[in-house]
């Protein structure tokens, strides 16, 4: 069902064909929206063909929708919800309600605090749930519609699915006391590390890069795996190993020498953080207006202004 994401409908179309599904009859359908029989199987032949698959059968019994047919209801529907939600906020004016956004660890922790409360201020009625999880997850919550939109740290393709790079960042190796503060690249093999979970775009970043130097995960010793960057911290701290990790999230135990950066030779890993939302869904105003300020806030080189 690529196609979705490609061609020009007709809102008549997609009724047409809902009409169809929700009274089991083209002919009920065409008596419930006040056309033609011959009108509503042409809309229907339409879509199939810019479709290129079967979107219904006919039997004596009535109708059965295909396997794609029901994929497409699913999208049909989530038009007009659509098509409602933007009536209503065009009429409220303001942008108001409860909002939920999914983020990964790094950016629902040092990045989307600020970004919220700003948009607290320009806009008292908007309230957003926050749900944190590994960028994997995040993305699937958004795909699924169990989230308006998402923050995450790696960029998983999807057709249905748009990315926006709205920061960058570095990743940083961090050591406890002891360790050597420069390192040649080969000498990761013999440290021990502690790792991310998997489904963390920090994890799938490090070994994207990793890998570019000829170094595959199963060379470095994993003595932890942590689906948190606080146990991360303490863990390095505790002198259990060594870690990458945000440099977004050590400024603070830098300062205070809990653990120091290695200087890596060769090796420079950085990443963005995107804002990801649905492409086949409208996009809710509070969601829009959380857009808008990422790119206002930060600047090209990741910081914010």
């Amino acid at each position: 069902m690529k196609k979705i994401m490609e061609f020009n409908y007709d809102i008549k179309q997609l009724k047409s064909f809902l009409e169809v599904l929700n009274e089991n009859s083209f002919t009920r359908a065409s008596r419930k929206l006040r056309v033609g029989q011959a009108t509503v199987s042409h809309h229907i032949g339409q879509l199939e063909k810019v479709l290129g698959v079967k979107l219904i059968n006919r039997t004596a019994h009535g109708i059965t929708v295909t396997g794609e047919g029901k994929i497409f209801r699913a999208y049909c529907e989530s038009v007009f919800r659509d098509i409602e939600a933007l009536k209503e906020e065009m009429a409220a004016g303001a942008p108001a309600g409860l909002t939920t956004v999914a983020a990964s660890t790094i950016p629902s922790a040092y990045l989307l605090p600020g970004v919220l409360a700003d948009a607290r201020k320009k806009f008292p009625g908007i309230a957003y749930r926050l749900a944190v999880a590994d960028s994997r997850e995040a993305v699937g919550m958004v795909k699924e519609g169990l989230a308006e939109a998402g923050i995450v740290g790696t960029e998983y393709r999807h057709p249905s699915l748009v990315f926006t790079p709205v920061c960058r960042d570095e990743i940083v190796l961090i050591a406890p006391r002891g360790f050597p503060a420069h390192v040649k690249i080969r000498e990761l093999a013999s440290m021990p590390f502690i790792i991310r979970e998997q489904g963390s775009g920090t994890r799938r970043t490090c070994e994207e890069a990793l890998a570019g130097h000829g170094i595959v995960p199963s060379a470095l010793q994993t003595v932890m795996e942590c689906s948190t960057t606080e146990a991360i911290k303490e863990s390095v701290a505790a002198g259990l190993g060594v870690s990458f990790i945000s440099r977004l999230a050590i400024a603070r135990e830098v300062k205070a020498r809990a653990f120091h950066v290695i200087d890596v030779e060769e090796l420079k890993i950085e990443r963005s953080f995107f804002f990801v939302h649905s492409g086949i869904r409208h996009l809710q105003r509070p969601a829009a207006l959380l857009l808008e300020l990422f790119i206002e806030s930060y600047s090209a080189g990741g910081s914010k202004s």
